[in-house]
């Protein structure tokens, strides 16, 4: 049976109209049998603390209806009320007052239309704020904010470790082969916090070689091998590549355990609390890494961190050289990486990974002096110490970020040319 063309469906047909107009129907109901209530009261209140006093409501429950019919929208006006039984509660009061009975019963009769809907649409306040969020992007940044912070706090009692910030910057240049790029990768972990002592933490996994002099001396002069910012190959791993002068806290200390050719680091002791935080910040200089591929809307060049661990704010930095790139900016996508893995940009066969993020990339443009991070004051001297050492010139650069509060485990944020 042929499916139908989705292109060809009007407005009205598309998945979730319906209930929106629903929604919006009792919005509108509810906010002018609110507003009769209000008009009849002895007074009009001018504040919470002017209606609190008129009707034994709470403050915190006057404040949000006289904020939430203030709005324009019906949406954002459902989306701040408080909910039925605190509205039931109002109007019992405001009913001793109100001189027309009849505004006070058309009013209960919307606010258990508001109670019905709630009931049979995703069944409770919570939720149902969270469904109205997605038509408000204002609204849905605060609720993703305030969930963001509670699945952080979820995960850092559960883990026993988070981090205050991480800093992922990713810097292109073009490479000494034709038709590769250079790229310089930066992490930075600050404030490395255990709430357990026995809590233990992956920090890295780096291939590594147990090789002759003659092989690693040969190796030296192979552009595709990780190099340290001094063009020495980075040989062990994660403790070749530290840059311990610009931690904060006193450096993370590692435990190395070798598997085949894989060497995996973790957080050594540190015992645990506010006292004992760490800071790891490693940089990793690899050359004629990628391929210079331009923009393209099917297979573009992208770019992607992936947060391991509960952290307060994530940094991503993605500089770019001019001559890479020209004329074209990224395009931020967010993968869920459970079950597959990292993902492709544009790949049609993770769309279905894709997420909505109320984020966006930031266009710093160029000079280092734009890029400062108020949580890590260094990150300036960091980046000016990278350009310096490669001899490089930051002003032929031009940079993108995306900040985000509580980042999520396993979300993979993505700047892609498209």
């Amino acid at each position: 049976m042929p499916q139908a063309n989705k292109s060809l469906q009007s407005p009205s047909a598309q998945p979730g109209n319906d209930l929106r107009h629903r929604v919006e129907a009792v919005g509108v109901a509810l906010t002018q049998d609110l507003d009769r209530v209000l008009a009849g009261l002895p007074s009009r209140p001018t504040g919470p603390q002017s209606l609190s006093n008129q009707v034994a409501i709470t403050m915190v429950s006057a404040s949000r209806l006289l904020k939430a019919l203030d709005q324009d929208d019906p949406i954002a006006t459902m989306q701040m009320l408080p909910g039925p039984r605190p509205l039931q509660q109002f109007l019992e009061a405001a009913a001793s007052t109100v001189e027309d009975s009849e505004v006070v019963t058309q009013a209960r009769d919307s606010v258990a239309a508001f109670d019905q809907l709630i009931r049979e649409t995703t069944g409770d306040r919570s939720s149902f704020k969270a469904m109205l969020s997605a038509w408000l992007p204002e609204v849905r940044r605060v609720f993703e904010a305030e969930r963001r912070q509670s699945i952080f706090k979820a995960m850092f009692e559960l883990d026993g470790v988070s981090n205050e910030l991480e800093v992922d910057t990713m810097i292109l240049h073009p490479g000494s082969e034709a038709g590769k790029l250079d790229i310089v990768v930066t992490k930075c972990l600050l404030g490395l916090d255990r709430i357990r002592p026995d809590a233990g933490v992956k920090v890295g996994t780096f291939r590594t070689e147990r090789e002759s002099t003659e092989t690693r001396e040969r190796k030296h002069d192979d552009p595709r091998v990780p190099l340290t910012l001094d063009g020495n190959p980075a040989l062990d791993g994660i403790e070749d590549i530290r840059l311990n002068q610009f931690c904060n806290s006193p450096p993370a200390p590692l435990l190395a355990e070798e598997f085949g050719s894989l060497v995996q680091y973790s957080l050594g002791p540190t015992g645990f609390g506010p006292g004992s935080k760490v800071d790891l910040v490693v940089t990793e200089w690899n050359r004629n890494e990628l391929n210079d591929v331009g923009p393209n809307p099917e297979t573009p060049p992208f770019f992607y961190t992936i947060p391991e661990m509960a952290s307060r704010r994530m940094v991503f930095d993605l500089i770019v050289h001019a001559d890479i790139y020209p004329g074209s900016g990224p395009k931020l996508m967010v993968y869920d990486t459970a079950g597959r893995g990292a993902a492709s940009a544009c790949d049609r066969t993770r769309a279905l990974d894709l997420r909505r993020t109320p984020h966006e990339i930031q266009v710093l443009g160029t000079g280092l002096h734009r890029m400062r991070i108020k949580e890590y004051p260094r990150y300036i001297e960091l980046q000016q110490f990278t350009f310096d050492k490669l001899g490089w010139d930051s002003a032929e650069f031009r940079a993108f970020r995306v900040a985000i509060q509580y980042p999520l485990v396993g979300h993979q944020i993505t700047m892609a040319f498209t």
